[in-house]
């Protein structure tokens, strides 16, 4: 009996499980007596989580596709394009080109600048006033992504005055114009983005291209600015190499805008007839002396709904707080021959007051502003002079008031200058002479002269 229990014991010890001791847990022990010979086995591991490759600046690269991982098809060519190295040049002008080897993607960078010095002396006892200043520094990148067809154009200004620089803070941001259009249908070639709404000819003309220093006075009161929206368009109208056409519809904020607006619009319209053929005619003074006669006859028409500058996108907004309903009309006419330059366009506003309810220091109602109403023309005349790249110009405008309910008063400018090509208009220096005057006081005018050396590379 007592062997028996004996055994039991010593049975029961071998196989009882560890206790932990101290919170460790200890070894099993297990009587060699009684144990059985096993092979090792090998301690279990946790899986391997993938490894994300790193940059060397701690960004994390986008891991391996798995086999047989492809792109989705988004109906465009996507994949990367190498450079062409070959094709990449300067052109005076238009700048650096880049573009891919199957021509999917271009990139253009161009450089203009310009230098204007300014003296006015007027004749009303007012003492003489000058000064030079950098008058426009522009950056231009312009090309077409994932096909020809989808084009971009990008320019920024950073002179002073483009900035609206006062005491030493900007109040202008330095973006003109980003928009991109796309031109799969001739006939209807979308533009979207900020950029100038196809109105007035003079105003489209590019800033390095102007016959004189700067546009007219007429310019300057009628024209619309650049704004933010799109339209539909057409280059060459069914083909006829004659026809153009524009449509758009834009917020009619300007191009400084921001936030959301009240409902109002700008809508525009612009016809373009060229009856002897397509030729360049956004381009001032004849540089290339045209063997054939050349002519371009446009007409264009917008409507404003609730403009709240006085001058539609641009100018002051009323003292009252109020908008203003605004129709616009123009039309103009250009042509070119041999050297000889001409382009006339007359200009008209019309305006209703939607008045405010804005109230002076003493809490009164202020009066309703009137509108800008008026009509006003310009008329110019250049001719390059045969064997030289010299071209005098000439040019008037005039502004009138229209009817008795309105703010524009009448303004005058007749003058004259002459321009030098050293390259065309990428490298030209100009001077101009007018006489400025306000209603029928000509002696009491101020006479004006500008120098300006402009280059674009």
């Amino acid at each position: 009996m007592t062997l028996l229990l004996s055994l039991l014991l010593h049975a029961t010890l071998a196989i009882e499980p560890a206790r932990p001791y101290d919170g460790v847990a200890a070894t099993p022990a297990i009587d060699p007596a009684i144990a059985t010979t096993a092979p090792p086995v090998a301690p279990a591991t946790a899986p391997t989580p993938p490894v994300t490759p790193v940059k060397s600046d701690g960004a994390t690269t986008a891991a391996a596709k798995p086999p047989g991982w492809r792109a989705p098809d988004y109906g465009l060519d996507t994949t990367a394009a190498p450079l062409d190295t070959t094709s990449a040049k300067f052109t005076p002008g238009k700048g650096v080109s880049l573009r891919s080897t199957d021509g999917r993607f271009v990139l253009n960078l161009s450089l203009r600048t310009g230098f204007q010095y300014t003296v006015q002396q007027p004749h009303d006892g007012a003492p003489l006033k000058h000064g030079l200043e950098l008058r426009r520094l522009r950056t231009v990148f312009w090309g077409n992504v994932f096909g020809p067809h989808n084009q971009y154009f990008i320019q920024l200004a950073l002179a002073p005055r483009e900035l609206q620089l006062r005491d030493g803070t900007p109040h202008s941001h330095p973006a003109w114009d980003v928009y991109m259009q796309f031109d799969h249908l001739r006939d209807l070639t979308l533009r979207i983005g900020m950029y100038r709404p196809q109105y007035s000819r003079e105003r489209l003309i590019q800033d390095i291209n102007p016959l004189l220093v700067d546009r007219s006075l007429a310019n300057a009161e009628f024209n619309l600015d650049r704004d933010i929206g799109l339209d539909l368009r057409s280059e060459d109208f069914l083909g006829l190499g004659r026809l153009r056409y524009f449509a758009g519809v834009f917020m009619g904020e300007g191009r400084n805008a921001e936030g959301l607006g009240d409902g109002g619009l700008l809508y525009t319209g612009r016809i373009d007839v060229l009856p002897l053929g397509l030729f360049d005619d956004y381009d001032a003074a004849d540089l290339s002396r045209a063997k054939k006669l050349r002519m371009s006859f446009g007409a264009a028409y917008a409507y404003i709904d609730r403009a709240h500058a006085d001058r539609g996108v641009l100018g002051n907004a009323p003292a009252d707080g109020g908008t203003t309903d605004m129709h616009n009309a123009t039309a103009d006419a250009l042509v070119k021959f041999a050297g000889l330059y001409l382009e006339g366009g007359w200009l008209w506003r019309r305006g209703t007051r939607n008045p405010g309810d804005a109230v002076d220091d003493a809490g009164d109602p202020i009066p309703t502003a009137a509108p800008r109403n008026g009509h006003g023309y310009f008329a110019q005349l250049g001719f390059l002079l045969p064997h030289t790249y010299l071209e005098p110009a000439v040019r008037i405008s005039q502004v009138f008031a229209q009817g008795s309910d309105t703010a524009l008063g009448d303004s005058s400018e007749v003058g004259g200058g002459l321009n030098y090509y050293l390259a065309g208009h990428n490298l030209k220096l100009q001077l101009d002479y007018f006489r400025l005057w306000k209603d029928d006081a000509l002696r009491q005018g101020t006479d004006q002269l500008r120098v300006q050396l402009q280059v674009a590379f």
